[in-house]
């Protein structure tokens, strides 16, 4: 898949309704107590929970909310490969291998790292495989409840931040494929590229839940650091769609560009969409986020069936 026509573009400012959205998320940030992560009633219990099922989302359905299951089945990248088999190995470590397990997972950190961190010249789709295969492994290493891991992730964190920096820069803001009004999408293209989406949003939003859980991480050291907004004084675009992101053929991602709506989201401004929208509509990625947002109790309620425990 040829991802080389990719243009780099400076990021929008965040505009006055990206703002009210994240003050409306300031009671979830600001309350965090060290208890919360063991609670089942509380939303950062779930949120955590959701978070390292990143994990076993690779291992058993080779994808996540935020890596598209086609997204690497034309060409996997090296370094994708490697964290497929590290996932794998930790989702079904036992207490006999273990040792073994987090051998090669620290194997395979410091091959990335020793790989692609002074590597200057990458393809679009390189450079997300490795941003995507150590935001992966930051996951297992912050939340494992290893202090030696944990260590290790920290110093990796300015790292990770770098390559997300490399994906915001080499984007396409969403804006410019539609015309939309109260973030419906209205006048449409004639066509798009199954592939280049899956490519496009795949990566949208892998900076949107890599920023959420760095951000999260950082809030759960320090609750009473929530002045500094760091990316999120930034637009970061993606679309909301169950239909278009688990489409499983052009033919059907075609189909549903043409006869369902699809919306576009600016971080986590979600009023519009919950005043146009519907349960239907969101996606794993999308509930996780409105979980955040409006509680997750509240995202339950408003996505038929219960989807949001699938």
């Amino acid at each position: 898949m040829d991802q080389g026509s990719i243009t780099e573009r400076p990021s929008s400012p965040a505009d006055e309704e990206t703002v009210t959205a994240y003050q409306k998320m300031a009671c979830f940030c600001e309350h965090i107590e060290p208890w919360h992560l063991y609670d089942p009633q509380t939303p950062l219990h779930y949120i955590i929970a959701r978070i390292k099922g990143f994990t076993t989302d690779v291992a058993t359905r080779n994808a996540t909310p935020f890596l598209h299951r086609y997204l690497y089945r034309d060409h996997a990248p090296q370094c994708i490969l490697s964290c497929f088999t590290a996932n794998v190995l930790y989702a079904n470590r036992t207490e006999a291998n273990t040792a073994m397990v987090m051998r090669v997972l620290h194997s395979s950190v410091r091959e990335l790292v020793d790989t692609e961190a002074g590597r200057v010249v990458a393809t679009p789709a390189e450079k997300l495989a490795r941003a995507q295969t150590l935001f992966l492994y930051q996951i297992i290493r912050l939340f494992d409840g290893d202090v030696i891991l944990r260590a290790q992730g920290e110093k990796d964190m300015p790292l990770l931040q770098t390559w997300l920096g490399d994906l915001c820069r080499m984007r396409g803001h969403l804006g410019e494929l539609a015309e939309f009004e109260n973030g419906v999408v209205r006048k449409q293209p004639l066509k798009i590229e199954w592939e280049r989406w899956i490519f496009a949003e795949s990566m949208r939003r892998t900076i949107v839940m890599a920023y959420s859980v760095i951000t999260l991480y950082e809030t759960m050291k320090d609750s009473g650091c929530t002045d500094d907004l760091g990316p999120w004084t930034y637009i970061h675009r993606w679309t909301l769609s169950r239909h278009l992101w688990e489409a499983n053929s052009s033919f059907m991602f075609d189909r549903m560009w043409k006869e369902k709506p699809h919306y576009i989201i600016n971080n986590y401004s979600f009023e519009k969409f919950l005043d146009h929208g519907r349960g239907e509509d969101v996606d794993e990625f999308a509930e996780i986020l409105l979980s955040v947002y409006m509680g997750v109790d509240e995202t339950k309620e408003f996505i038929p069936g219960n989807e949001a425990e699938r």
